[in-house]
């Protein structure tokens, strides 16, 4: 299993070097460039788009991924596997964030088949849902700013993982 996991390593890493050589010439006027990273084919987006709250108290939110067609990302339970190859979703405090009680509750995937072994993948869109408790001295717009950390893979080819931020406006009243 070890020695699979090494070649799929060794796979992943030479389709990332090979990546800028294999994309061709810079784009053209009407022609689209095939995705480079991750954060290509991934979007983000905070649910509801209004969030409000008192000082001191906990706020929920979701936040929505669109992942485009044909591509998938890796459930979060690798993210949280020091021994796994695979980079899973994963979510956290943007940097210079204090957000006390910040917890987020992350999708199950479907099991499903990469380079013949079995992994756990989330395809189409996810919701990782996010509860944070806003500061005791808070007053007005509040943004609370969270970073994605994700790699997306086709049938095919993994792309370069991608740090995608996310940001959160909170009115506290």
């Amino acid at each position: 299993m070890r020695t699979l996991r090494m070649l799929l390593c060794l796979i992943v890493l030479l389709s990332l070097a090979a990546a800028p050589l294999l994309a061709g010439p810079a784009a053209t006027p009407g022609k689209t460039q095939p995705p480079r990273s991750t954060a290509d084919v991934v979007q983000a987006t905070v649910q509801p788009a209004t969030i409000s709250g008192a000082a001191g108290d906990e706020v929920s939110f979701t936040v929505h991924l669109d992942i485009a067609d044909t591509w998938h990302l890796y459930d979060h339970s690798y993210a949280e596997d020091p021994e796994s190859f695979f980079i899973g979703l994963d979510m956290l405090p943007g940097e210079g964030a204090d957000l006390a009680g910040y917890k987020a509750v992350f999708p199950a995937g479907e099991t499903g088949e990469f380079m013949g072994e079995k992994v756990v993948m989330l395809h189409h869109d996810a919701d990782i849902a996010v509860t944070v408790k806003l500061p005791q001295g808070a007053s007005g717009q509040w943004e609370i700013p969270l970073v994605i950390t994700a790699q997306a893979c086709d049938d095919k080819v993994c792309l370069q993982p991608s740090d995608i931020p996310v940001t959160a406006r909170v009115t506290v009243e």
